[in-house]
C-alpha cells in the first residue's frame, strides 16, 4: 500500500467521523416536512459519487497526480469546515430534510451572511475535492452531470417552501444574499 493510499484512508476516516457527527445533530423537534424526494435522491447520489470515486481510484492507483490531489484536499477540507459551520449556525433550524420548524426564522449569521445555501456549496466542495484527491475524473463528471442538478432541484424546492412559510423576511433576505457567495440575490 502506498503512502498516498494510507494518507487518503486516514483522511477519509476523519471525514466519515466528521460527517457522522454533523448528521447526529438534531434541530428542534416539531415542524412540517416538505420533502418527498430530495433527501433520498441526494443521499444516494452522494454515496454513488463516493463509491464510484473509490472504485475508480483503486482500479488505477499508480496514475495519481499529487498536485491535483492536493487541490482536492484543500477543496474537501474547506467543504467539511463549511458543512460544520453551516449546520452549527442553523442550530435549532437544522434538518437533513426540507422542514419548517415551529417558530422558524430566517438565519443570517455565519456563512448565511454571504450565501443562502452554504451547506449545498459545502457538499459540492466535498465531493469535487474527493474526486480530485483520488483523481477520479469519471466520478467528478458524475458530480457535475447528476449530483449538482439534484442539488439545484433541492434548492429550488427549499426556496419555494421558505418563501411560502417565511414570506417577506425571507424575500428580503433573498434580495440581499445570493445562492452562492458574492452573487447578488
Amino acid at each position: 500500500m502506498t503512502l498516498f493510499t494510507l494518507v487518503f484512508l486516514s483522511y477519509f476516516c476523519m471525514v466519515v467521523i466528521l460527517k457522522l457527527q454533523v448528521f447526529r445533530i438534531r434541530g428542534e423537534e416539531g415542524g412540517t416536512l416538505h420533502d418527498n424526494w430530495t433527501f433520498p435522491a441526494i443521499f444516494l447520489s452522494y454515496l454513488v459519487t463516493v463509491m464510484g470515486a473509490l472504485v475508480e481510484f483503486f482500479i488505477r492507483i499508480p496514475q495519481v497526480n499529487l498536485m491535483i490531489s492536493l487541490l482536492g484536499y484543500l477543496l474537501a477540507t474547506g467543504g467539511m469546515i463549511l458543512t460544520r459551520r453551516s449546520v452549527m449556525t442553523l442550530g435549532r433550524w437544522w434538518s437533513v430534510r426540507i422542514e419548517i420548524k415551529n417558530h422558524h426564522q430566517v438565519v443570517e449569521d455565519g456563512p448565511y451572511r454571504s450565501s443562502r445555501h452554504p451547506y449545498y456549496l459545502a457538499t459540492m466542495l466535498e465531493l469535487g475535492g474527493l474526486c480530485l484527491i483520488l483523481n477520479s475524473f469519471r466520478a467528478l463528471l458524475y458530480v457535475f452531470c447528476i449530483h449538482i442538478p439534484l442539488l439545484i432541484g433541492r434548492i429550488s424546492s427549499e426556496e419555494k417552501v421558505l418563501v411560502s412559510f417565511l414570506g417577506a423576511p425571507y424575500l428580503d433576505y433573498r434580495k440581499r444574499v445570493g445562492v452562492l457567495p458574492f452573487a447578488s440575490g
